[in-house]
This record gives C-alpha cells, sequence and structure tokens, in this order.
C-alpha cells in the first residue's frame, strides 16, 4: 500500500487587498502538498485509505516505537505491569496518573488523526470519477470503517466525546463532547454500510484489507455495549456460521515439520493470512518485513514486541553465582531473542487463570504448553554454577514481587530479569540471519575467556560453541498481528448469549475454543464474565488491547484491583475512563470541554 504524508499549516493572518483577496484564495498549489491537490484522482483516494490502515495498525500493533509508550492499553491492568519500574511507573501508581499524560494525549490526538484523514476522505470521494464504481464504494466503506475504528476506541477509552462526522476546513476552538449514546450510534451507522457494502473476505484485493466479516465482528461487540445482546448474536452469528471461517485444528504452516502445536503455528512466520490456509484468521495488521504494506527499515520502522514482552535474561544472576558470571551467557534465539523487560504478565496470567477451571488444564491446555509460554530456562553458560540446569517457572508463584521457584538457585528479580513469557509475539527459534551475529558468534566473549579455565574451554568447544548470540536487530517482531480472529467472535457471541440468560449457548462457544485447546469443558452454570474475561486471557493474551475491553465493560478498576499486584494499591474507580487531555481542553478556548470526574 502507498502512503501519503499529511502537511498540517498553521493559521496565517495575512493582510489581502479587497480586489485580490478571492483569487488569492482560489489558487490550488501545486509544488507542495494540500487536501486541494491530493484527492484528484481514484489513486489519492487509494493511497490516502492505505494510510488508514498504517494509522490503525501503529494504533492497536503495540511496540512499533520501541518504547513502552505504546503498552498503555495493557500496562495498569490485570494483563500485566511495567517491569522495569512496577513501583514507580505511572500505571502502578495510578495516584500519578492524569490529564497530562503523554500516553493518554497520544490516544486522543492518534484516534482523532484517523478521523479526521477518513472524514476528507469521504467528504471528497464524489468530487472524483471512478471506472470502477465498485472500487470507489470500497474505498468509502474502508474509510466510513476506520472512522468509526477510531470512534470505538476513543469511547471506550474517554467516555463522552466531539463527534466530527465531517470534513473540518477551518480551525476550531468550539468543540463539545457528545453523549456516548450518539457516538455509538455513529460507530453502528459507519458499520452497518461497511456490513452491507464491503467485499466478502473471498473477494478482497489483498492481504490485511478489510472484508464484511470484519465489519460484522465489531458490530458484535459494539451492539453488546450498547445492550442489544441479540443483535449481537445475529451478526457475530454471521461471521462463525457463515461458511467462511473455522478454528484450525491441525498443524499447518511455515514451521508445521517443527516441534509445537496447532495454537502456535497461528503466531509462526508467514501464518496469519488466509493464503497460509489459516481459516480464523478475521483481520490481520500486515507487519512482515518488507512486505508490501508492513514495515521496511529494518532499525527504526518495525514492530518491537519481543523487545517489549521479554525479560533481560541476559542480566540476570542466580544466587550464589560465580563471581563475575551472568548466568544466561547473553540474548539467543532459542531464549525468545532480546527482550528488555518492559511488560511482564501478572501472576494471574502466568498461574492463575490456567488452574481455576480444573487443576489438570495447568498441564493439559496447549495454551499453556512449553511451545507457546517459555517457562524452562535453560542456563547455557559454561561458566556458570549451575551450567546446564533448567530454572523452571511452571511450579506455583509465591506472591507478584517474589521468586518463583528455589532460593538456592534463582534470583530475587523475577519482575524484569525471568519470567515466563508468551511466545506468540517472539520469533523463537525461527529469526533471521541478520539478527545472529558473525564471527565471534559460537565463542566467548574476552571478559569471558579470561575467567574460563582451559577445561571449561574445552568443554564449551565439544558443544560447538555457546550458540547464536542475537544482534540488535533481534529486538524486532515481523509476524504479522491478528486484529480480529474468530476465537474473539465465538466469545463476543458467548457474552451476548449470556446476557441473554442463554448461558448454556454461551458454553457451547466457549468450548469450541478450549476443546481445540485440549482444556476442560465448561457448563452453562459456569459462565460469567469473570469467566470470560479469564479465556480472553488464555486465548487472546498481547492480541487483545486489554484496556479497551475492561473499559467497555467497566471493569477495569475491578479487575486491576484483583489482579494487578503494584496497580491494585492506588487504582481507583474513575479510572475505568481516561481524563480528557489537559491540552485539548486549553486549546478548546470557544466552548468547554468538560473533564472526566476524578480527574483535575
Amino acid at each position: 500500500m502507498k502512503h501519503i504524508k499529511y502537511i498540517c499549516l498553521s493559521i496565517l493572518f495575512i493582510a489581502l487587498n479587497a480586489c485580490n483577496e478571492d483569487m488569492i484564495l482560489e489558487e490550488i498549489p501545486k509544488d507542495f502538498t494540500t487536501v486541494e491537490n491530493s484527492f484528484t484522482t481514484p489513486a489519492n483516494f487509494k493511497a490516502s485509505v492505505a494510510q488508514l490502515y498504517s494509522q490503525a495498525r501503529r494504533y492497536f500493533a503495540t511496540g512499533t516505537s520501541g518504547s513502552p509508550d505504546d503498552l498503555d492499553l495493557l500496562l495498569g491492568t490485570d494483563a500485566g505491569w511495567q517491569a522495569r519500574d512496577f513501583k514507580t511507573n505511572v500505571f502502578s501508581q495510578y495516584t500519578a496518573f492524569g490529564s497530562d499524560n503523554t500516553d493518554v494525549q497520544e490516544r486522543w490526538e492518534r484516534a482523532y488523526k484517523i478521523i479526521s484523514n477518513a472524514n476528507t476522505i469521504i467528504a471528497r470521494i464524489d468530487n472524483v470519477q471512478f471506472s470502477d464504481e465498485t472500487q470507489k464504494k470500497t474505498l468509502l466503506c474502508e474509510a466510513r470503517f476506520f472512522r468509526a475504528y477510531a470512534y470505538r476506541s476513543l469511547v471506550y477509552l474517554f467516555g463522552d466525546v466531539p463527534l466530527v462526522l465531517e470534513e473540518i476546513s477551518f480551525p476550531r476552538r468550539d468543540f463539545v463532547r457528545a453523549p456516548k449514546a450518539e457516538i455509538v450510534a455513529a460507530i453502528i451507522d459507519d458499520l452497518e454500510f461497511a456490513r452491507a457494502n464491503l467485499p466478502d473476505v473471498d473477494n478482497v484485493e489483498e492481504n490485511g484489507r478489510i472484508s464484511k466479516d470484519v465489519a460484522r465482528h465489531f458490530l458484535a461487540e459494539i451492539y453488546i455495549y450498547k445492550g442489544e445482546n441479540q443483535k449481537a448474536v445475529e451478526v457475530a452469528s454471521e461471521v462463525i456460521d457463515g461458511g467462511k471461517y473455522s478454528l484450525m485444528n491441525s498443524r499447518f504452516g511455515s514451521r508445521k515439520d517443527k516441534p509445537g502445536d496447532i495454537y502456535g503455528d497461528l503466531f509462526q512466520l508467514n501464518n496469519q493470512n488466509r493464503k497460509s490456509g489459516n481459516t480464523e484468521s478475521i483481520w490481520v495488521y500486515q507487519v512482515e518485513f518488507l512486505t508490501l504494506g508492513g514495515y521496511g527499515d529494518p532499525i527504526g520502522d518495525a514492530n518491537f514486541w519481543e523487545r517489549l514482552i521479554g525479560p533481560e535474561y541476559n542480566r540476570f544472576e542466580a544466587k550464589n553465582e560465580n563471581i563475575g558470571v551472568r548466568t544466561f551467557i547473553y540474548e539467543s534465539t532459542y531464549h525468545a531473542g532480546r527482550g528488555q523487560g518492559f511488560f511482564r504478565p501478572s501472576t494471574h496470567v502466568t498461574h492463575g487463570i490456567w488452574k481455576n477451571v480444573k487443576p489438570q488444564d495447568f498441564d493439559n491446555d496447549i495454551r499453556n504448553s512449553d511451545h507457546n509460554i517459555l517457562r524452562k530456562w535453560w542456563i547455557d553458560n559454561p561458566l556458570s554454577k549451575y551450567y546446564n540446569q533448567t530454572i523452571d517457572l511452571r511450579t506455583n508463584s509465591k506472591l507478584a514481587y517474589q521468586t518463583y521457584l528455589n532460593a538456592a538457585v534463582i534470583e530475587n528479580d523475577s519482575n524484569r530479569k525471568l519470567y515466563p513469557v508468551f511466545l506468540k509475539y517472539t520469533q523463537i527459534n525461527n529469526h533471521f540471519s541478520t539478527d545472529l551475529m558473525t564471527g565471534s558468534a559460537n565463542s566467548l566473549t574476552t571478559a569471558q575467556a579470561a575467567l574460563a579455565t582451559q577445561a571449561q574451554k574445552d568443554l564449551i568447544a565439544s558443544f560447538g560453541g555457546v550458540g547464536p548470540m542475537m544482534s540488535a536487530n533481534a529486538r524486532r517482531l515481523f509476524t504479522d498481528i491478528y486484529a480480529a480472529r474468530l476465537p474473539e467472535t465465538l466469545l463476543l457471541r458467548a457474552e451476548a448469549n449470556m446476557n441473554l440468560g442463554k448461558k448454556d449457548l454461551a458454553a457451547i462457544d466457549i468450548n469450541k475454543i478450549r476443546t481445540r485447546a485440549n482444556a476442560s469443558q465448561i457448563s452453562g452454570a459456569e459462565v460469567t464474565i469473570d469467566f470470560i474475561l479469564d479465556e480472553r486471557l488464555r486465548e487472546l493474551y498481547l492480541e487483545e488491547p486489554r484496556r479497551l475491553t475492561l473499559n467497555r465493560l467497566g471493569l477495569l478498576y475491578d479487575r486491576t484491583k484483583r489482579y494487578n499486584f503494584y496497580s491494585s494499591k492506588n487504582v481507583q474507580l474513575h479510572n475505568n475512563l481516561y481524563p480528557v487531555p489537559s491540552k485539548e481542553i486549553q486549546n478548546n478556548t470557544q466552548a468547554k470541554l468538560t473533564q472526566n470526574d476524578g480527574y483535575n
């Protein structure tokens, strides 16, 4: 997909001669990009819609900046916490969280940029003649979908927000917050239009483009939010029962002949799009390296999930370790790359959700298998006191801030340096050659060699060296990322049926997912919103923007209070919504943009 750049023009106060004013205002610049000269051909609109895809991907496909800034939809929830600054991070210390927070400002600004760009496309597309009216209708549908997609985020995060459904061609400072009901009505109107007019999934032009079923998936969610659960069931059923999708139940794709299981296959390189045979993929953000519409720059323009979610194990030192020795030799592909411990899963995620249905699920549920969560850490440094032993994090956890296992072996930092890693957003044993160091990759560093005895050096040599050291590039992730996957549609229909009092039907949908995972079955009596939220963690962890789900349900406070060891001390009921950014309130000088309750 092509991308175009938009230029923000400042307000210029120019004294114009009256006789020339109209002529000057009608001139269209030709030597730089403006709205007037950018929307004159069908190709312009195709490029503009491609930009909407890029904006949406960067809004939700967390980690594009290589920093924890994009993790606000996970931090400070039941999903986990900031592992590097777990005591001081703003999402651990909610008392310090307010309207000046940069994450809050970015969520607001970036959503309204999507809306602004979509409004421009919608307003101008009828001014250009298309030889293919179907293509024109599709582009219009895509623009309306992304406008709805942005408003969905805004209404869940902020509640009442300004509703802008027309192109703004002049500076405005008079915005007011529209009631949630009006926002939801606008979202439904756009999504229903997309549902009616987007192409069928078999007829989309290229990987990553949306179909009718993408609109249906998010319609089901917004209908639940509105309280129209029967409509949610009906529209979700169009996806589930439409004959286009099914849960994957046999090994497939790029690593089907390697050790693993079907759940792990869903997240391997090249396995997300339908062309791979993946029948549960509904919509996929295109992230793969040098792929059309994906990320191109090997360093600056990449997805950094692997860096953000993996622990900084290369700095870990076991208790009573040999002096001057780090327990792991360095970052390695079999230990999930070059993590730096920005986001750590909560104890509820690493242990609680796997045992709170039936105890045997911890061992039987393939989503918790060694192929999908790295819990067994092989000590690979021949200089370590514990060389060739394994630190096994599958055992019962203690309090979240404490170590998991065997005080004689493991040191007390299991927040940042060693914890279970969900492998769906890593490329374990599957990195590009550019991720691996050459030259001294299979030998000790100078400092290590100085510590090693000849016997140790001989031992290392007998193993063929110490393994592939990771380069700085290894922090990247180039696996395409799911924006919507069939199990979530099933869980949405289950939620809607539960709300309708049809818990037995809800259990049937949930059990479809659990059967594929080899987990125990549940009865209708066991279906609660807590169960569904835990099942979302088991199936959709890291895929799901968790804060959006909890905010949608008004349960951010409740779940964080119960399951986030650090944030639970300070999270308050009003944190179920973000504050309106102070910058927006201050700049809106011609009307009052009110603040959410509980914030200054």
